[in-house]
């Protein structure tokens, strides 16, 4: 199976569980004999919500079994610095402060969303915008 297909039905596999259970799945990436899942709550994700996702999630994934061989099972929260990779991201993480660099500089402020290709920000009380593109990286900040 082809990688993006295998992705795509793992994420089918394992989004409405983990919808049922109060989180939100960040990100999926399965590489190298590892599926990592990256999940989020409001009020944040503790050690013992990884193991509680990793158990259930083990029990529906060696029912269905869509992972040919061995592969081990990572279950982790988005960590206090976590890079913004995708634009769904903005929207997910508004509330919390980040750091964005682009060719002209770099920002630190509040994400206020995204509205179409333009991240919204709050920057020392005033609204700053930056445009997709221009991002060069962004990480949450602490």
């Amino acid at each position: 199976m082809v990688n993006k297909e295998l992705t795509d039905r793992l994420f089918g596999m394992v989004n409405p569980e983990l919808a049922m259970m109060g989180f939100e799945l960040i990100e999926l990436d399965y590489s190298g004999g590892s599926l990592r899942l990256t999940i989020d709550r409001p009020g944040g994700v503790s050690m013992d919500d990884c193991v509680a996702v990793n158990r259930r999630l083990s029990l529906i994934l060696d029912a269905e079994d869509p992972i040919e061989g061995p592969y081990r099972l990572e279950v982790s929260s988005p960590g206090l610095t976590r890079r913004l990779k995708s634009p769904r991201e903005y929207e997910h993480f508004a509330g919390r402060k980040a750091k964005i660099q682009t060719r002209e500089g770099t920002l630190r402020g509040t994400i206020r969303g995204l509205s179409g290709d333009t991240v919204m920000l709050e920057v020392d009380g005033a609204q700053a915008t930056v445009r997709l593109g221009d991002i060069i990286k962004a990480n949450l900040d602490f």
